[in-house]
């Protein structure tokens, strides 16, 4: 699809604000999908096109300042003493049609409690995405909350991908949400910006991992993040060549087998203190993974196009971060290769020596993932010497036993890291749990003829490929590991429907504020 350069526009009060200008999708294919705030004063219900969302609390109160129609005021006042409001669970909502005049179509209320908890936001959010379905939708806010959680749900699940369809459905001009405040609620129009370009960074993210091996393969992928020096962000790609001269072994070994060449991209974000330490981003990059020699069944290899996740993410942040210009030092190392059963093939059983150092046996091709993070790794702290390292990856299928499609595995060696990170992943609404790193797990990589294997048995496997990659990161080095096999695709979150959910990049995008 060609790439236009386009200006985006927040309409406040029927003034334009200037957000940002960058190089985006082309007009026809727009995301995210507009958005109005206006002032509580200046809404008229005559004017409200399609769908109109009200907040009620409990005790059924109507609030008196709206302009509403004053049959459209009886017959919602009407509705809220029926034992339908009366039953209706808190927090859940009922449409009612409007039989009186021809705008709004149809009136959502949404049962709320006296309080609203920051969690019901989000729920807001998705009730919200569910009653629009493509239409143009005004909200009353009357919460005594901040409104961008309930926003940012909206926009986030607006996402869809048509682009495979010859007759793509849903392409038509973006239908517009309003959000209508008291002027007793305060925003900032920072606040806003940063939620676009958000909300841009999940949908690249999730059109990487929805695209197909046959489009998005190693050399397509350089070439789309080529496109970040236009928003600031230096990109360095290093080529085989390259990779072989520097010693990164693992790396190279996992895409021997394929046609399409191996890479390693690097981009760096240069938002923080001159020389300051960055934070490392390490995305894992399998564009297709069908087991290389330890070969998958069929079932098992027909959606392993996904299992470049965290390489996606791992984009995803950085073109949020450079788009909001935050105040972080980023460097993300991206390692692009498919893992193909070839000539040149590595096998089980080969030797292989790390960019470390360390003499790897390969008893099993299809554990690849690990193979190049631990190169990454290794690479990120010689020549970047970061303050922190995240690492992110569809690593194991065993994650996905441990925790479901819920919950993102999450290791580290630095409890106050962590702690940050999981508060962050808490309040965003990002679901993360911490897996331990124990000794016990990585005496099982050991090895009779070479310093370590890449596989340990199948107890605790997720665990086990952690201690794989710990053996890469030095204790200095306060590291998080990611697993994010489970949340990656085919599950739905608070901010997606069901396919690719570009899990980690609101979360990293909410850390990187607090602790650039």
């Amino acid at each position: 699809m060609k790439i236009k350069l386009f200006k985006r526009y927040f309409k406040i009060d029927n003034v334009d604000y200037k957000q940002l200008t960058f190089r985006g999708y082309s007009k026809k294919n727009m995301r995210p999908h507009k958005i109005s705030i206006k002032r509580k004063k200046n809404f008229n219900l005559r004017y409200q096109k399609n769908k109109f969302v009200l907040f009620i609390d409990e005790d059924g109160r109507l609030d008196n300042d709206l302009p509403l129609d004053n049959h459209i005021s009886e017959l919602i006042k009407k509705f809220t003493r029926t034992e339908v409001f009366k039953n209706l669970s808190f927090n859940n909502s009922i449409s009612i049609d409007n039989p009186i005049t021809l705008e709004p179509s149809t009136i959502l209320i949404v049962k709320v409690k006296n309080f609203v908890g920051d969690e019901e936001l989000f729920d807001f959010g998705k009730i919200i995405s569910s009653f629009k379905d493509g239409n143009a939708v005004s909200i009353i806010w009357s919460i005594d909350k901040p409104f961008i959680s309930t926003l940012r749900t909206v926009q986030l699940r607006s996402y869809v991908f048509n682009k495979l369809k010859s007759r793509p459905k849903g392409s038509k001009d973006i239908a517009e949400t309003t959000f209508f405040l008291d002027d007793k609620f305060k925003f900032s129009k920072l606040d806003l910006q940063r939620n676009d370009a958000l909300a841009d960074g999940v949908f690249l993210s999730r059109d990487f991992v929805n695209l197909p091996a046959n489009i998005l393969n190693t050399e397509k992928f350089e070439k789309e993040l080529k496109k970040f020096k236009q928003i600031g962000v230096k990109v360095r790609v290093l080529n085989e060549k390259d990779i072989k001269a520097i010693g990164m072994n693992l790396l190279f070994a996992v895409g021997k087998g394929s046609s399409n060449p191996s890479k390693v991209l690097v981009l760096e974000w240069k938002g923080g203190k001159s020389g300051a330490q960055p934070t490392a981003l390490i995305g894992k990059g399998v564009v297709f993974d069908s087991g290389g020699l330890s070969l998958k069944s069929s079932s098992g290899m027909v959606d392993m196009s996904m299992d470049m996740a965290g390489a996606a993410v791992v984009a995803g942040v950085i073109k949020s971060v450079a788009q909001s210009n935050l105040k972080v030092n980023l460097v993300g190392l991206i390692g692009l290769v498919e893992n193909m059963p070839g000539p040149n093939s590595i096998r089980p059983g080969d030797v292989i020596k790390s960019l470390k150092g360390d003499l790897v046996q390969v008893n099993n091709t299809d554990a690849e993932g690990r193979l190049l993070l631990g190169d990454l790794l290794w690479y990120a702290q010689q020549k970047f010497k970061p303050k922190r390292i995240f690492d992110l990856a569809t690593l194991t299928g065993a994650i996905i036993i441990a925790l479901g499609k819920e919950y993102a595995g999450v290791f580290s060696n630095n409890d106050k890291f962590c702690d940050e990170f999981l508060s962050v992943c808490d309040q965003s609404n990002e679901k993360a749990w911490r897996l331990p790193l124990d000794k016990k797990f990585g005496d099982a990589l050991s090895s009779k003829i070479t310093d370590i294997t890449n596989v340990g048995g199948s107890q605790g496997s997720s665990i086990v490929a952690a201690m794989f990659l710990n053996n890469f990161v030095k204790k200095e080095t306060p590291w998080i590991h990611l697993d994010i096999a489970g949340v990656a695709k085919n599950t739905e979150t608070i901010f997606s429907k069901n396919g690719a959910t570009a899990w980690g990049v609101v979360a990293l995008f909410e850390y990187f504020q607090r602790f650039p």
